[in-house]
């Protein structure tokens, strides 16, 4: 697969990261109780790592996640990885959706099983054991659906070839928005078009990438209003819903 690290990451069962986790927690409980919780998270990170290397655990910060299809290349970093295990850490509010699935794509892409989040801003620490079941074979078993895909004979790459290669090389699952900007690079697109909501593939296509389960229809009739009314007359949407994907071709009715 494309993915490498940089580090050695352990798949630990859920009672071997429990147990370590007890360590690791306890030290960030310490942490939190000693120097409150005003400073920034880059702090914490490097105080909790200075512990846990102090404690006699295998430690490292920032471990960084390669992930690459040809000349495509993305980077992603763990904030702690403590024996093998991945750790975020957090200084907001509370612990949000976005922040587990930014976790879960750690779990994915490192190929283990369990991980924590821990938010060192409320006054009580705040943390959530964040685990999935998902083999990496299971990753790579997917439906792609593309018979409401129409090429335009302009766009300079396939889009379903590609996403068929991107998901053959990384698996499913993944954030979104890899599998978005690869579809941008190897269109030849702007690196400042990937945080368009719409960016276009050519000069009449826009490219529309999305993660829903549910009320796609109503989501496609909202697409279609989009449409309507830009001055483009077609959007390739597709949309990942687990390992279920489609790449639907969108025209002005």
């Amino acid at each position: 697969m494309g993915i490498q690290i940089n580090k050695s990451v352990s798949t630990l069962s859920e009672k071997a990261f429990h147990q370590l986790d007890y360590k690791v927690m306890a030290l960030a409980f310490d942490l939190h109780n000693s120097i409150g919780n005003l400073w920034d998270e880059n702090d914490y990170k490097t105080k909790l790592l200075e512990l846990c290397i102090g404690n006699g655990m295998d430690s490292h910060s920032e471990v960084e996640i390669s992930v690459f299809h040809n000349e495509f290349t993305k980077a992603y970093f763990i904030d702690l990885l403590v024996e093998g295990a991945v750790y975020e850490l957090k200084t907001t509010l509370k612990i949000a959706s976005s922040h587990e699935s930014q976790t879960l794509n750690y779990l994915f892409l490192t190929n283990t099983r369990h991980a924590k989040i821990i938010n060192f801003r409320p006054d009580l620490l705040e943390w959530r054991f964040t685990s999935t079941s998902l083999t990496q074979h299971q990753r790579t078993s997917y439906n792609l659906m593309t018979d409401n895909w129409e090429s335009d004979g302009e766009t300079c790459c396939d889009v379903p070839d590609l996403v068929s290669d991107l998901l053959n090389d990384w698996g499913a699952y993944l954030d979104i928005q890899l599998y978005k900007e690869a579809v941008l690079f190897f269109s030849g697109a702007p690196t400042d078009n990937n945080t368009k909501r719409f960016p276009p593939l050519s000069s009449e296509r826009l490219l529309h990438v999305t993660g829903i389960s549910r009320k796609k229809s109503i989501y496609q009739k909202n697409l279609q209003k989009y449409l309507i009314t830009s001055i483009h007359s077609q959007i390739d949407w597709i949309n990942f819903d687990q390992n279920q994907i489609e790449i639907r071709t969108l025209g002005k009715k």
